[in-house]
């Protein structure tokens, strides 16, 4: 029988208005939050008085082991944020591992993905979704899967990253036989007040420059 409970919150795109009611329940029963600093700030105003860990590129794994040690020492809840969706680009599979003794309840959140989808007028079923936002050993096998899927009539949903921004994207595609003139959007920031929405095709995108952070559309 699991002792504790451990909480995977989806809090939105990043502006508190897309934070659902079921994960503000969620957020409030725990007394344990993990997240990134990006993660935590729709919640801000529910996490007040909380035992934070915050975590960073280099220790996310190890402070999510301290958070579950210290739960486990004091029997309490835990809920780590995820901007967006948990199951989209969260290091979902990682985490799992480091709560195996927990009763773990995943509380899906509107994801950047489907304002993207919104903003360029296309069906989520129609497209291949693929995240850059970690390099790792599948890099060029990603890039590929852009091309397949673009080459099979789908739309591309392309979440970049550090090494795959989209003007890299861009470049990439056209140099590898798809058009110049296919349309394509590049959204930065969503949902927050510097929101910016870049629409035109491959070949503008491929002359700009775009936070990396992005979402971009290939129509």
């Amino acid at each position: 029988m699991f002792r504790n409970n451990v909480y995977f919150v989806g809090v939105g795109p990043g502006s508190p208005k897309y934070l659902t009611r079921e994960a503000e329940e969620a957020i409030r029963e725990a007394s344990i939050i993990v997240g990134w600093e990006f993660d935590l700030l729709p919640a801000r105003h529910l996490i007040d008085g909380k035992k934070i860990y915050l975590q960073n590129v280099k220790n996310y794994v190890q402070v999510a082991e301290t958070a579950a040690k210290e739960a486990r020492k004091s029997n309490e809840t835990v809920a780590v944020l995820r901007i967006g969706d948990p199951c989209i680009s969260s290091g979902l599979d990682g985490l799992l591992k480091v709560f195996p003794d927990f009763e773990v309840r995943i509380v899906s959140g509107i994801s950047s993905i489907q304002l993207a989808a919104a903003a360029a007028q296309i069906n989520i079923d129609e497209s291949v979704l693929i995240s850059f936002h970690d390099g790792g050993d599948d890099f060029e096998k990603k890039r590929r899967f852009m091309l397949d899927g673009l080459n099979q009539n789908r739309h591309l949903i392309i979440l970049t990253g550090p090494d795959l921004g989209p003007k890299e994207a861009a470049i990439y595609l056209t140099n590898n036989g798809i058009s110049e003139i296919t349309p394509a959007i590049v959204c930065e920031n969503l949902a927050l007040s510097d929101e910016k929405i870049s629409r035109g095709t491959l070949q503008d995108m491929a002359a700009k420059q775009f936070s990396w952070r992005s979402v971009m559309v290939v129509i």
